[in-house]
């Protein structure tokens, strides 16, 4: 009798612990099924099915050139015009999207001549897409410290 109850006693906690332990995912989301900046640049939707993703800003030191790690991704089914414009008063980089497409902004070698903000501080941008309108963000700038940022920058020197 003692067995039974003892052996029942044990099946009762296993059973509370596994619905204590199994509660925890449905009142905690699972991180991935929602859009995220997964590595070091930032993520800005810009409109629906456009967004900027791993958004950032590569230099040597403040004052000297900046390249835009990036890219914009376009989910929707139709052609779409994104401006990035960095920095205050900077220039703005105006892009063409296709639908369903991405352009990349390594790729395209965008860069901009001047950051003004050294490794490791933030650089004020806006966004802008057709029909979505400006969304202001604050971009990372980062240095060539960190693999596999050192290539672009010594790539976009030669």
């Amino acid at each position: 009798m003692a067995r039974t109850i003892r052996r029942t006693a044990i099946a009762a906690t296993t059973l509370g612990v596994a619905l204590v332990l199994g509660g925890c995912t449905a009142t905690n989301p699972i991180t991935t099924q929602y859009s995220y900046a997964p590595s070091d640049g930032v993520l800005v939707q810009v409109g629906d099915g456009v967004s900027v993703e791993n958004l950032m800003v590569l230099t040597e030191g403040e004052g000297q050139p900046g390249h835009v790690l990036g890219a914009v991704v376009n989910r929707s089914t139709e052609d779409v015009r994104v401006s990035l414009q960095i920095g205050d008063g900077g220039a703005t980089v105006p892009l063409r999207v296709p639908a369903k497409g991405t352009v990349n902004f390594t790729n395209d070698k965008i860069t901009t001549p001047s950051v003004g903000i050294a490794p490791g501080g933030v650089l004020p941008a806006t966004v802008s897409a057709d029909n979505a309108g400006n969304v202001s963000v604050d971009i990372p700038v980062l240095d060539g410290t960190i693999p596999p940022y050192d290539e672009y920058l010594r790539q976009n020197q030669a």
